[in-house]
């Protein structure tokens, strides 16, 4: 995702969807509120990918 322009004092972000090769295949308009901020880390090479599941009636304070 690249953000391509801002609209309305800062409120709409114009922004475009590329592929690996930059070719944009989607261009849209989003509100501030419909953007969620992520944020990435580089993980380990040595760290063992594992899956996490919940158990049906855990609660976090026992």
């Amino acid at each position: 995702m690249k953000l391509v322009e801002l609209l309305a004092d800062g409120a709409v972000f114009k922004v475009e969807f590329s592929d690996r090769n930059g070719r944009t295949y989607e261009s849209v308009g989003l509100l501030r509120e419909n953007i969620m901020v992520l944020h990435f880390e580089l993980a380990s090479p040595d760290l063992k990918p594992e899956i996490v599941t919940a158990q049906a009636g855990l609660t976090l304070n026992q």
